[in-house]
Order: structure tokens, then C-alpha cells, then sequence
């Protein structure tokens, strides 16, 4: 994502002569700090096709952003190049910086189906349009602001403009030019406030798909996602034409990468005292001893230990595996599963005792409600 005021240098191994156009699979992530709303759109699209696509989303390396549709079997792929200014931005400069002609070097890439090849904004983009009145020359201009707009919408002056640039620079017939994959897309994002759009889209969606998720959880899985979103952004060192499954591991993310973060986000999810107390109703004495013990799970659980995240998991699939039978109370049940890790892990009782582990057990139980 570049800005259309900043000064950029030139990349040496960008366009150097008209039949000798590559794609650029380096420059981004040598000036990543440049680019943190590049990591909010691609967590945008992350949240949007996550319903419908079996993804990978691809961060500075085949472009500013690459969509493949299935991560395990990458047939289908988009391309997006994501520029931003304050006001607007013209197609006269995405012409004049070489971004369509990137963009159309992307068609030269036979490894691949192409989809889109997109150019993203943040804000319109601006076309003119010469006219005749009365026997005088007059430049009109037309700002495109929806979410997505083909190429070959445009007006039929600018679509000739285009392809004539794109013509010249490949050494090509104009006739043979194909725009059909080309999209202009207008984000929802703003250069200000980008971070807290996509914070928000973020709760939206996970509200709808699991309405009793807490705040703590969604602020856990956003925090998450644009860490493991930036750390794959900064990553320099793959070599230019790197295996697909290289790519994938060093600066990929995918729905299962965004559905994983979600899961543990949820499930180590501590849960208020109060609605503890609420699903087992517990005496005063036991409620003392239970509400000291979580006062240590919710320590231990920011803290996230290998020791904890081991008892966790191991009373996790306990309950997982014995459910709850009808006739007892919650906190009975809560009995059980704590006597069967004893008697299965007899070492655990030395450094858990009997509350933490009971009370640990009602927070998973409600983690699971959660998710249902």
C-alpha cells in the first residue's frame, strides 16, 4: 500500500524497459511499517470471506495482497494492489506510477486461475472525461465510490487510455488487451481510523456467530490476528520465487490460521466470578475457597504458563469426553471430573487442589455454552 504524495524508490526490479515488465514480489516488506492499514484490510477480508472461503490471504509478496479461494488447493487467486490518499486518487496516476501495468504483469503468471485483479482504495477514484459543447473542449471529471466497480464500466475514453498505456508497455496490439479481470474496489477503511473500522468489524462478527463472546475475548482474538497479520508482513526472507507452501507458512494467513485463534481465544476465556456463582450457587464457605481459586486461574491464565495451558488442556478433554448426566447439579459434576484427572494424573493434586481444578472446569463448561 503506498501513498499517492509519498516519494517512492524506484525498485530495481520494476519495469527498466517497454518488454520487460515483472512482478514485484520484494518491495513491500522492506518498508512495512509504512503499510499498518494494508494489515487492517487484509483483516477486513479476512472477517468478509470467512463464511464462504476456504482462503489464504498473502501479505507483500506476489502483491500488496493475494487471495487464493482454497489455502490446501490454490487453483483460483485474486490480485490486489492497495494505494491511499487523503482526498481522491486518479486514474491518470495509477497510469503514470506503472500500478495497472503491475497489476496486468500478474496475467503472465500461468501457475494459477486469476480472478480479480484489484486495485483497493480508501478513497474515490477519479476519472476524466472530455467532452464537446458547442463546439468546445471541456474535461469533465466522475468519481467511482462503490465497493466494486470493473474496469470496463468505465467511461469508454478512460478504458482506451488504459489499455493504450497497457499496450505501449508491453510491446502488445491495444486489440489485445483485456481488462475483464479488473476491478476497482473502494474500502471501507480511512487512513485515521482504520485500526478501530476493522476493531469494530471484528466484534460485529463475532457477536453474530457466538453471542455470548466477552469483550476480553474479542479484544484477545483482534489483538492476535493483527500481530500474527503484522509478523507475516515483516517476514524478508523468502526468495523471489518461492514454493506455494513456503509462502503460505512464512506470509500466509488463512481461515483455519483466523478460525484457530477464535477457538483458543474462547476457550481459555475466563469468565466473571458472578456468573460462575450464578450457574452452581455455591455456599458462602465453598464460594470463599472457589472465588480464591480464581482469583489464581485468572492469574495464571494472562499468564498462560506452559503448566497451565497443560492442566487446561487435560481438563478440557475430560470434558470433552464425559458429559454431564442428568440428575446432578453442575458443581457435582464438577466432582467427577476432578476425581477422574486425580486418579488419571495423580501429581496434579500436589500443585492444583480440588477448587482450582472445579472451578476451572465450570469456566470451560461455560466457554463451551458460549460457543453454542
Amino acid at each position: 500500500m503506498k501513498s499517492e504524495n509519498r516519494n517512492k524508490k524506484k525498485p530495481t526490479n520494476n519495469i527498466d524497459k517497454k518488454n520487460d515488465i515483472k512482478v514485484d514480489t520484494s518491495s513491500g516488506s522492506m518498508a512495512y511499517n509504512r503499510f499498518e492499514m494494508q494489515v487492517s484490510q487484509t483483516l477486513h477480508m479476512a472477517i468478509e470471506f470467512f463464511d464462504n472461503l476456504d482462503y489464504l490471504l498473502v501479505l507483500d509478496y506476489y502483491d500488496d495482497i493475494a487471495l487464493f479461494e482454497n489455502e490446501h488447493n490454490p487453483e483460483v487467486v485474486s490480485y490486489y494492489q492497495m494505494k491511499t490518499n487523503e482526498e481522491y486518487i486518479s486514474i491518470s496516476t495509477a497510469i503514470r506510477k506503472d500500478w495497472l501495468i503491475k497489476l496486468y504483469s500478474q496475467l503472465e503468471n500461468s501457475e494459477w486461475i486469476i480472478k480479480e485483479l484489484g486495485l483497493i482504495t480508501n478513497c474515490p477514484l477519479k476519472v476524466s472525461i472530455s467532452t464537446n459543447e458547442n463546439g468546445k473542449n471541456k474535461i469533465k471529471y466522475k468519481s467511482y465510490t462503490a465497493e466494486k466497480t470493473l474496469f470496463n464500466q468505465f467511461n469508454p475514453s478512460t478504458v482506451e487510455e488504459i489499455k493504450k498505456d497497457i499496450a505501449k508497455k508491453k510491446g502488445i496490439s491495444k486489440e489485445d488487451v483485456d481488462l475483464s479481470k479488473f476491478v476497482h474496489m473502494r474500502t471501507t477503511l480511512s487512513i485515521p481510523s482504520h485500526k478501530e473500522i476493522v476493531e469494530q468489524e471484528m466484534g460485529t462478527f463475532l457477536h453474530k456467530k457466538y453471542p455470548k463472546i466477552t469483550m476480553d475475548s474479542v479484544k484477545t482474538i483482534f489483538n492476535t490476528m493483527i500481530d500474527l497479520l503484522t509478523r507475516r508482513q515483516q517476514y524478508e526472507l523468502l526468495p523471489d520465487k518461492a514454493e506455494y507452501n513456503d509462502v503460505r507458512r512464512k506470509k500466509g494467513i488463512s481461515k483455519n490460521d483466523f478460525a484457530r485463534v477464535i477457538d483458543e481465544a474462547m476457550i481459555i476465556s475466563i469468565p466473571p466470578f458472578d456468573e460462575i456463582q450464578q450457574i452452581v450457587g455455591l455456599n458462602d464457605n465453598d464460594k470463599y475457597k472457589a472465588s480464591y481459586e480464581y482469583t489464581r486461574i485468572l492469574t495464571d491464565s494472562q499468564g498462560m504458563s506452559e503448566s497451565f495451558k497443560n492442566i487446561f488442556l487435560k481438563v478440557r478433554t475430560l470434558v470433552d469426553e464425559n458429559e454431564m448426566k442428568s440428575g446432578i447439579t453442575t458443581w457435582e459434576y464438577t466432582k467427577e471430573i476432578c476425581d477422574k484427572l486425580y486418579d488419571e494424573n495423580p501429581k496434579i493434586k500436589i500443585i492444583y487442589n480440588q477448587f482450582y481444578i472445579r472451578v476451572l472446569i465450570i469456566c470451560i463448561v461455560i466457554n463451551e455454552m458460549r460457543k453454542l
